[in-house]
């Protein structure tokens, strides 16, 4: 019986390190972040499908955490894209580190996230979403080979990552 439950509790602690994701901290211009690699999750829309933000409330270049309350605000559970996981919502219901504060970065802060590259598994010409709205049916991603920016169809799939302000 001894075995048998030290068996269960390592298999319980194995399968917890294989789906906890991985927390880089990252500090850029005197700034800390904690940045959620969710690039193991697969790629993933940006979430609705041809509907805009009301009131451009997700267009910020700078306010990754009230862009991804925006988005999840209008597209819910994805009713338009057949309910489907999508990136602003994966990291606003992230727990990892026991923090409910990650969002779904915006255009300046995947800059800073960009800046450390390295540190990620994004294919080498592959992309990860931000948080910033283009319009109705784009949304801005960071190109991981140039570190370009693109407007690109929400409903295409890229890789994503969740940051939060460390203090």
């Amino acid at each position: 019986m001894r075995k048998l439950f030290i068996l269960l509790l390592a298999s319980f602690f194995a399968l917890e390190t294989i789906t906890a994701q991985k927390i880089i901290p990252i500090e850029y211009n005197g700034k800390k972040y904690e940045v959620l690699d969710m690039i193991s999750k697969g790629k993933i829309t940006w979430g609705g499908y041809n509907e805009e933000i009301p009131s451009d409330a997700a267009k910020s270049e700078s306010d990754g955490a009230a862009n991804t309350r925006a988005i999840v605000l209008a597209v819910g559970n994805n009713p338009g894209f057949e309910n489907k996981p999508y990136a602003a919502k994966l990291c606003s219901e992230a727990t990892d580190g026991k923090k409910d504060d990650w969002y779904l970065p915006s255009k300046e802060e995947s800059e800073i996230i960009y800046a450390f590259k390295d540190k990620f598994p994004v294919e080498e010409r592959g992309s990860i979403w931000t948080s910033t709205e283009a319009n109705a049916n784009q949304a801005v991603s960071k190109y991981w080979y140039t570190g370009a920016y693109y407007n690109n169809m929400k409903v295409e799939l890229f890789n994503f990552v969740c940051i939060r302000k460390a203090e």
